[in-house]
This record gives structure tokens, sequence and C-alpha cells, in this order.
């Protein structure tokens, strides 16, 4: 679907720290996407029928989740989707506007929390500066929970501010969840040390470490005016 983003778009984003689109991606895309996330995060844990998912905590399945780009086509095509930047760069004004990372979101039968507290994705975030994210829902399902700053329903794309408090943590009571978030940064992102992070070591493994800036192999340019 294609969105057009209007003024009072804009104005509602900078009055309340985000705004969410309807039916933004098909039932169809959501499937083949739900399909590829799976299909990815099932390699990178080397689960077996034996062992889904379903049965993983939800600190390992957050912690392989992250940067499904670099794995697959399909995510990868999603997270550089031009509609997607424009409407970023047009929320958050800032340029060269880049992926800081896409994080598959993912939880199964336990209950347990790889975060501490409900909090910002700027709290959160090793890399800086952290202008938002626009988070996707692939489930199928309706969640239990009635929090505002989650998408509604399979394929709805909720575009929010870094700096807006979510309910990560009440996520993570919910069974079954799928959802996707692209998280934006700009201009020459660094890598920051980031206790509240979950993956503030997992860039040493591609080499950078603290106080580097992230080049175009880790933060890809999404739009450029």
């Amino acid at each position: 679907m294609r969105v057009t983003l209007a003024q009072e778009h804009i104005d509602h984003f900078n009055k309340t720290g985000s705004i969410e689109f309807d039916s933004v991606l098909s039932a169809e895309e959501c499937e083949k996407l739900l399909a590829s996330s799976e299909q990815y995060l099932k390699k990178r844990m080397g689960v077996s029928e034996k062992n889904p998912l379903d049965f993983s905590s939800n600190e390992s399945l957050f912690l392989h989740g992250r940067n499904l780009w670099k794995d697959g086509l399909e995510i990868k095509k999603l997270c550089s989707k031009k509609q997607f930047g424009e409407i970023a760069y047009h929320l958050f004004r800032k340029k060269p506007l880049k992926l800081a990372y896409d994080q598959y979101l993912r939880t199964g039968t336990l209950q347990d929390c790889p975060l501490t507290a409900s909090s910002t994705l700027q709290d959160i975030s090793s890399i800086r500066p952290l202008l938002g994210a626009v988070i996707i829902m692939l489930s199928p399902d309706a969640l239990g929970t009635e929090e505002v700053l989650i998408p509604k329903k399979a394929g709805n794309a909720l575009f929010v501010s870094g700096s807006s408090p979510l309910p990560l943590t009440t996520l993570f009571n919910e069974k079954y969840l799928s959802l996707l978030v692209i998280a934006f940064t700009a201009g020459k992102p660094n890598y920051c040390l980031e206790a509240r992070d979950p993956h503030t070591h997992s860039l040493k493994k591609e080499g950078v470490v603290f106080g580097d800036t992230a080049g175009e192999d880790l933060c890809p340019t999404l739009f450029h005016p």
C-alpha cells in the first residue's frame, strides 16, 4: 500500500511521538516476511523440530534476531524500502538517513525478558544517534495487550520517535509475538557502550570498537534527498 504523508501526519508525530499507518504490508507480504525471519532465526540458533523456537528463551531469541538484513534479501529489501525511508526522513528530518539495525522481536512460550525495564529506543541503543524506528506487526493474531505504541494488526507500520517510552517489557509477556523493528540513525553514527543494550558488544565481532564510526557495511544509507 502506498502511504501519502501529509502535514497533519507530521504534526501528529511531532505532538505524540508516534504515528501508525494501516495495511502498509499485505497479508501475503507479512506471511513471506514472517517465514523468512523464522527461517533465518532457526538457522542462527541451530534449532530443530525436537527443540523449536517456541521453547527457546526470549533472551536468546532477541539476541539472535538482530540485523537479519545481513542474512536474507527479503529483510534487506524491506529495510531499504524507499517508502519507509521517505516517511522516516520527513518525520525525523535528518540526513543522510541510515539503518541503525533491524530487530526481529519474537517470543515463545516462556516469559523471560532480556530488558531490565521499559524504556525508549535511545536508552537501549549502542548506535547513536538513534532517531526512531518503524515497528511492523507480523503476527497474524491480535495481541492481548492494548498498549498504544504497538501496531494493532498484521501489516500495520508504527513510526515511533527514539525518545518515546515503549512498553518493551510488556511485550515479552505475550506468547508467539512477531514484530520487526527497523531503527534509523543518520549522519556518521557512532558505536557506543550502552549497558542497557543487550547487543552492546555485538559489533565487536564486526571489528568495530566503542567510539568508532559505523560505516556503510554496518549502517547503510537508506535515503539521501
